[in-house]
């Protein structure tokens, strides 16, 4: 799977991370099945912590899982997501070349032996080699009106996730393989700052996987990184090199008023669907349990639980839904903090466990 070919005219150095020493990564100790792939556990209880790998994965993350890698491009708001330089905030017909935004793994895979069998969602800063207009900019742009990818040449995602690699040169286009246009809009550099989802995607075909129960989106907020919260997040230990959420960096985010959100479906098992929702949540909706706030509701990679069947057919989709908020605080218990959501449009949507088929057509509107 192939978003488009990296640019000819790359700089003779693809990665300009500095060189972070990657320690253990988080993960319980599991068993090794005969094809050499760690054993599933069990559904986990909600949330699970933000960089979810086996502790003995294999293969190990070195310098492994080389292929080409797209990133589709959802925009943040004017402040965190345009620079001052574009001249955006005051002509939003001029040209801009700096975008800053969610850049998510395009598109994962769950064959053990896949070198796209990671769910990442990281935070970075785009420079364009040349000026583009037109681009769906926050918040004037109602939604992302289609798909815009990122795409270097073949890289390391091991690398990527240890973070020894974290600027890579290479076209942003408008389209990718799953949209019916694909064109390039300029080649640039992608800086990544933080990576706050890292999740480790068992393989069905070598290991006995038990479905997700519920129907879980991590969120990121369009306003862009926040410092991480009360609970919304997992602890993780041992995650050398990886960024959490809590070194993000901050952006000024009003606690009144409805807020603007990313969501990303939770991927567990195959077959599943990897999918993206533009959605808001106005915080006074919200009747708070364990002492959760709304720090915890736009914190990124807050973990909303729908009332909806885990299945492609049944996913969130378009309109008004009660969502549960899975905390630390509320780790297991029945009461959780639940909020309103309105979900605006469907970012992106592809079938599961290889990413090439787009969505079905939603089948039932039953639990909103």
């Amino acid at each position: 799977k192939i978003d488009g070919p990296g640019p000819t005219n790359t700089p003779d150095t693809m990665f300009h991370g500095a060189a972070l020493v990657a320690g253990a990564v988080m993960g319980a100790a599991v068993q090794r099945t005969p094809h050499g792939v760690a054993a599933a556990p069990p559904p986990p209880i909600l949330p699970i912590p933000p960089h979810s790998i086996p502790s003995n994965l294999f293969p190990p993350l070195a310098s492994g899982r080389n292929d080409v890698h797209g990133w589709l491009w959802l925009a943040m708001d004017h402040g965190a997501g345009v620079s001052a330089t574009s001249e955006a905030e005051s002509d939003p017909d001029a040209p801009v070349t700096e975008l800053k935004g969610w850049f998510y793994h395009h598109t994962p895979e769950f064959w053990w032996n896949s070198p796209h069998n990671f769910e990442i969602m990281v935070a970075g800063t785009l420079k364009l080699d040349h000026g583009v207009t037109g681009l769906p900019l926050a918040p004037e742009a109602v939604d992302m009106g289609t798909e815009y990818v990122f795409t270097p040449p073949a890289f390391s995602l091991d690398q990527l996730i240890t973070r020894k690699a974290t600027s890579f040169y290479g076209h942003f286009t408008n389209g990718s393989f799953d949209t019916k246009q694909y064109y390039i809009l300029s080649n640039g550099t992608l800086t990544v700052d933080a990576v706050p989802t890292v999740h480790y995607l068992w393989d069905n075909n070598h290991t006995q996987v038990e479905p997700m129960p519920q129907q879980a989106y991590l969120s990121y907020p369009r306003a862009g990184p926040l410092p991480a919260s009360n609970g919304a997040h997992a602890t993780s230990t041992g995650n050398q090199g990886l960024d959490d959420a809590s070194q993000a960096p901050a952006a000024t985010l009003s606690t009144a008023g409805v807020v603007h959100l990313y969501w990303l479906h939770m991927l567990w098992s195959a077959p599943d669907y990897d999918q993206i929702v533009h959605v808001t949540v106005d915080p006074a909706s919200c009747v708070f349990q364990h002492g959760d706030t709304v720090a915890d509701v736009v914190a990124v990679g807050a973990t909303f639980v729908t009332q909806l069947q885990n299945h492609v057919l049944t996913r969130l989709h378009e309109g008004v839904h009660t969502v549960e908020l899975a905390t630390n605080a509320s780790h297991g218990a029945s009461d959780k903090t639940t909020c309103t959501a309105t979900v605006l449009r469907e970012v992106h949507c592809v079938v599961m466990p290889d990413s090439f088929a787009k969505c079905p057509q939603v089948a039932s509107v039953e639990n909103v």
